[in-house]
């Protein structure tokens, strides 16, 4: 007599089925892992343009703040006049700057 073990009883058989699924299932699994990388390989390369566009723009910020203030001198003189009330503004000027800004955003 012969006795075939994955079929010796009934619930051998759904143990064995149930194996072969989780068999299946992994397989997908590494078919799926395997094509989200060619997936993410091609996003890859999308992103390099992004990564040198970050990089170039963080060079140029580097190269801002490596800069010396041109202005340190303009703004000592300020701080300067302030301080000693020396610092008068024209309030027609403030006006006629404040019209011709609005205009120039306006279109006119």
């Amino acid at each position: 007599m012969r006795i075939n073990p994955a079929n010796s009883s009934p619930v051998q058989g759904a143990e064995s089925q149930a194996s072969k699924k989780t068999e299946k299932s992994k397989a997908n699994a590494y078919e799926s892992k395997a094509e989200s990388t060619v997936i993410s390989n091609r996003a890859d390369s999308v992103n390099a343009d992004i990564s040198t566009k970050a990089r170039d723009m963080a060079k140029a910020k580097q190269i801002v703040n490596d800069a010396p203030d041109t202005r340190e001198a303009k703004i000592a003189e300020l701080r300067e006049k302030i301080q000693n009330k020396k610092y008068n503004v024209s309030a027609d000027a403030i006006a006629d700057r404040l019209v011709d800004d609005h205009l120039r955003m306006a279109g006119a």
